[in-house]
């Protein structure tokens, strides 16, 4: 097993140039020796700046670079899949940025391609390594809650929509491209973080409407050519009777919406502030936890959550070390992708999609 990960980064944008920065924290566990890009320019420059050896325009000349284990894919959403694919098929290991694909489809074959070739796959789902998740995923696995049956994420920008309020690339708000607006966008974390919780049951079937509403500046919807909702609602039924229900908003004149709930028989927890609501002798209470000290606690002992289960790269790359057990990202991206792709599906046709 190697001590350190060496690794290549496929796309220097916004989201390259952030991941570079987190792997150069992470100095002794993992080296990035080659970036690639279209844009010949910002490559160099980027590698110039983190002191990164090797340049290429073309993605698969960095594939052939023998000495690299691991590639972190950070393209556009419709190239998720075909980059990851031909990476895990070149022997490389693959942290990718999500969403983890357009289609379910997709996403299972990138499923399919690690498998065959023995390597690592993981999703970028920050969502799962805060500390309010941690903690909730250990209080629902320890049976605090009972039999969880429903769970709700409920999160609204006031306004955020990309590139047409302010920040970003027009790509984002491209259907072709990004596969969908803020669903896709900031409704993967929350999806996938109650996907984890429940522990990735199948879904049997997903109901949804989506909207665009909130007028915008005209000429950055002309030049972004936006095509995608700012607003989307769903109701997912899993089996063993689990509920999730989903509200997400780039732009809404609403507040900030009621967060992650989870119920369950015995209790029911609130992520932020983090409650957990349970009785003990026919009364009711309210409980709130130190969190800071526990994870210090847990850090300082060595346990869970402790190192490598800080951020996604960190848990990526320990994990590609054999340092910890990894989360299965990749198969709570290929679910959280089902459900998204039907909540498109069930928005145009007015229907129910049913997956049994």
């Amino acid at each position: 097993m190697v001590e350190k990960l060496r690794t290549g980064v496929i796309g220097c944008g916004i989201i390259g140039k952030t991941h570079i920065r987190r792997y150069q924290e992470m100095r002794e566990d993992v080296e990035v020796l080659a970036v690639a890009d279209i844009n010949e320019a910002e490559a160099r420059r980027v590698a110039q700046e983190n002191g990164i050896p090797h340049v290429f325009t073309d993605y698969k000349e960095l594939l052939a670079v023998e000495e690299i284990d691991a590639v972190d894919v950070c393209l556009p959403n419709f190239l998720h899949a075909p980059v990851t694919i031909d990476a895990l098929n070149a022997g490389k290991h693959v942290f990718c940025e999500k969403p983890m694909a357009i289609t379910a489809q997709e996403a299972e074959a990138m499923v399919a391609a690690a498998k065959k070739n023995g390597k690592h796959l993981a999703v970028q789902m920050a969502s799962l390594f805060q500390r309010e998740a941690k903690v909730a995923k250990k209080l629902i696995e320890e049976g605090a809650l009972g039999r969880v049956y429903y769970a709700s994420a409920s999160h609204f920008r006031r306004r955020g929509r990309v590139y047409v309020d302010g920040y970003a690339t027009p790509h984002f708000v491209q259907k072709d491209k990004a596969g969908g607006g803020t669903l896709a966008d900031t409704g993967i974390y929350h999806i996938a973080r109650m996907v984890w919780f429940l522990d990735n049951p199948p879904v049997e079937t997903v109901t949804a409407s989506t909207f665009q509403e909130i007028p915008m500046d005209e000429k950055r919807r002309q030049e972004s050519g936006y095509s995608v909702e700012e607003f989307g609602v769903g109701f997912v039924r899993f089996q063993g009777d689990i509920t999730l229900t989903i509200e997400e908003a780039w732009a809404a004149h609403m507040d900030g919406g009621t967060g992650d709930r989870v119920f369950g028989s015995h209790g029911g927890l609130r992520l932020e502030p983090f409650t957990f609501f349970t009785s003990l002798y026919d009364m009711d209470g309210n409980v709130t936890f130190d969190l800071g000290a526990y994870e210090r606690r847990m850090v300082s002992l060595g346990y869970w959550p402790a190192r490598g289960y800080n951020s996604p790269q960190e848990h990526f790359v320990w994990s590609v070390l054999g340092r910890v057990e990894p989360i299965d990202t990749a198969g709570i991206g290929v679910t959280v992708v089902r459900i998204t792709e039907a909540m498109y599906r069930s928005a145009e046709t007015r229907q129910e999609i049913s997956f049994v």
